[in-house]
């Protein structure tokens, strides 16, 4: 009973910071050191303040900027985090810049520079850093991503890739690492059970190897590059240039 009553309380203060607008120029109180309280919008100071210091939302606390260390159970920035944030679920209309440590879940509208932590990880714009969650799904990717399920890359990406499934919509650069691994254009190394791509340069290495196109070497069971003239299939390694 007592869950049921935190977790409605909860959404009930998302909704409202959600259907809430406050201009700048209409804020009673423009920043803050200090943030405190239960659950939106019982908090001091007001959802349109600036947090520049502290904030302990408590059930749920929503304000512009935070910048500093933010801790609760469900923290909302509608404008751009820079610091620490750790709280159970994490939501950023802005961009974020440092550390979101997530129990849940951390989602960032923008972009994100530094390290995220999380069960799940969404970040619409850029991610340039270290993310580790068991689902990580990015615009664009730069740097290292560790997961246990799926990384999940909508636009050109680069760097080292650790996961169950690796996919990157558009290109990857760099080295990939998964069960099965999958780019429209990769530039670097495949290693996986599965590795597949469109246009793939350098190297895979797996059960099943796929390329449409290929400049580079495969080597594994079963190895396929449809466009290739000389070696469209072959066993235990095919190449082309």
């Amino acid at each position: 009973m007592k869950k049921s009553i935190t977790v409605a309380a909860a959404a009930m203060s998302v909704a409202f910071c959600l259907t809430t607008s406050v201009r700048a120029d209409e804020r009673a109180w423009a920043w803050s050191p200090l943030g405190i309280g239960i659950a939106a919008p019982i908090q001091l100071p007001f959802m349109s303040t600036d947090i520049y210091g502290l904030r302990f939302g408590g059930i749920f606390g929503c304000n512009n900027d935070m910048f500093g260390l933010d801790a609760g159970l469900v923290e909302m920035s509608r404008g751009s985090v820079a610091g620490i944030q750790a709280s159970a679920f994490s939501w950023t209309d802005g961009s974020v810049y440092g550390i979101q440590a997530g129990g849940l879940a951390n989602v960032v509208d923008g972009s994100v520079y530094g390290i995220q932590c999380g069960l799940v990880d969404v970040v619409w714009g850029e991610f340039w850093g270290l993310q580790a969650g068991a689902v990580n799904y990015d615009g664009s990717f730069y740097g290292v991503q560790f997961c246990g399920i799926i990384n999940w890359n909508v636009s050109v990406s680069a760097g080292w890739q650790t996961g169950l499934v690796n996919a990157d919509q558009e290109d990857f650069a760099g080295f990939s690492a998964g069960f099965v691994n999958y780019a429209n254009k990769m530039v670097g190394f495949q290693l996986g059970v599965v590795n597949t791509s469109y246009d793939a340069t350098g190297l895979q290495l797996g059960a099943f190897n796929a390329a449409s196109r290929m400049h580079g070497v495969q080597i594994g069971l079963i190895n396929l590059i449809p466009e290739s003239v000389a070696l469209p299939a072959m066993i235990i390694a095919n190449a082309s240039f």
